[in-house]
């Protein structure tokens, strides 16, 4: 990039399809964006707050546990929603289902509906806060002031959106709580920014300037081995020595994916390793502390 050229270049749009659909078809539309397949595996965040020897124990109710995995559900679809009818004219047809689709507001029905379910669903699990948190920075980030055009920005807005679901559940915090937010975030920071490498043909189209494309390839490489190394100093100081160990092994891999050539094949590789380094953190800290 010459200093004459603008990182912000102006958002192409994909050629529409046809006319636009009567408001039944763009409330189905709509239901679609909400694209649950994309984000179901988050659905379990909200485990996090709700340590597994207190479920086994019955010392930890399930009900808030269960409104706190129906609020980060909702919270995540309202996000998925607003974001695709954001993208939909720069995104790939394959991704969003609103690409090039002539819509309008009624589109956007399903995702706010969800997005007011999830907070009445967070005001039962007692983590209404983290829910506004979460849906604050969705909108944000999609839709006005629109965050993810601008590095560094828009990558932490994405963090905002998820991290927020670990706390849905209102109990006490203990170290193991943090220990594991701390390997969430560094998981997360690594995955969002080898998503933008994946998904940046979209991203120029829709006139963002990623950190990815900030950072280039070596520099997204580099960020993902100093978030390994931040997030194992974490696991280190919080968790017992097992979850710890099975932190740093789940970052250090997961930076590995970061500079690969195929973007797209090493987010769904890392996305694998997040989750199966999640579960395992989790069965290894049953008390939620030392």
């Amino acid at each position: 990039m010459t200093y004459s050229e603008s990182p912000w270049p102006e958002r192409a749009s994909v050629a529409p399809r046809g006319a636009r659909p009567g408001r039944a078809g763009q409330l189905v539309l709509g239901v679609r964006a909400l694209r649950v397949g994309q984000w179901a595996h988050f659905v379990p965040l909200p485990l996090a707050g709700a340590p597994l020897q207190d479920m086994l124990s019955g010392t930890c109710p399930l009900e808030p546990v269960l409104w706190a995995c129906l609020a980060g559900a909702l919270c995540l679809a309202c996000a998925y929603g607003l974001n695709a009818h954001a993208d939909r004219a720069s995104d790939e047809r394959g991704k969003n289902p609103l690409a090039g689709a002539a819509v309008g507001s009624v589109a956007l029905v399903p995702a706010i509906a969800c997005g007011l379910l999830a907070a009445v669903a967070a005001a039962r699990s007692g983590g209404l806060g983290p829910a506004a948190l979460s849906l604050g920075a969705g909108v944000f980030y999609s839709a006005g002031p629109r965050l993810k055009r601008w590095p560094g920005v828009g990558t932490l807005a994405n963090v905002a959106i998820f991290a927020p679901l670990l706390a849905l559940v209102g109990t006490p915090r203990t170290p193991g709580f943090w220990g594991m937010s701390a390997v969430f975030a560094a998981l997360l920071l690594q995955n969002q920014l080898v998503h933008e490498r994946a998904d940046e043909a979209e991203d120029r189209r829709a006139g963002a300037y990623t950190t990815a494309q900030w950072l280039g390839r070596a520099g997204v490489a580099a960020a993902g081995r100093w978030l390994a190394l931040g997030g194992s100093l974490a696991a280190a100081l919080l968790l017992g020595p097992w979850a710890a160990l099975c932190g740093a092994t789940g970052l250090v891999l997961g930076a590995g994916q970061l500079g690969q050539a195929d973007a797209a094949a090493a987010r769904r590789r890392h996305r694998a390793l997040a989750l199966v380094t999640g579960a395992a953190i989790y069965a290894l800290t049953p008390g939620g502390a030392w």
